[in-house]
């Protein structure tokens, strides 16, 4: 079965499930059953040295998870490349790594015939109107 897993890395106890919550939700609105939930508390390690993290590319790994949601980049970098580099690592798996708010790329078939587009790097940019504009 085709899962998708969420992963968090946060110290915020107080706001876990509702950050789990939002994450869970961006996988389900694509119709994928989150199998499990992966969080990591120390923010200065380095990403690819976090427990959680190695928990989520053994799952990816293993083939049965297509899809990685995270709250947003700073989970895993706080630059573009950093992220781009994990995304990357999560699509020769032939999975997606998003954040709960970007579109995701299609999912591939599990035949692996078709390539991952980029994974998208932030959401779209909201325009602020002049309220003096409006008049």
């Amino acid at each position: 079965m085709r899962t998708a897993v969420t992963y968090l890395c946060t110290s915020d106890t107080l706001s876990l499930d509702l950050l789990t919550g939002w994450c869970e939700q961006r996988a389900t609105s694509e119709n994928i059953p989150v199998s499990e939930n992966i969080v990591d508390t120390d923010e200065l390690l380095p990403a690819a040295e976090r427990p959680g993290w190695q928990r989520v590319m053994a799952l990816v790994a293993g083939g049965d998870v297509v899809m990685v949601v995270t709250l947003d980049r700073t989970m895993l970098s706080i630059c573009r490349k950093g992220w781009d580099d994990f995304a990357g690592e999560v699509a020769a798996h032939r999975a997606v790594l998003i954040t709960h708010r970007t579109p995701v790329p299609p999912i591939p078939p599990s035949d692996g015939v078709r390539k991952l587009p980029p994974a998208p790097a932030a959401p779209p940019a909201l325009e602020r109107v002049d309220a003096g504009a409006q008049r």
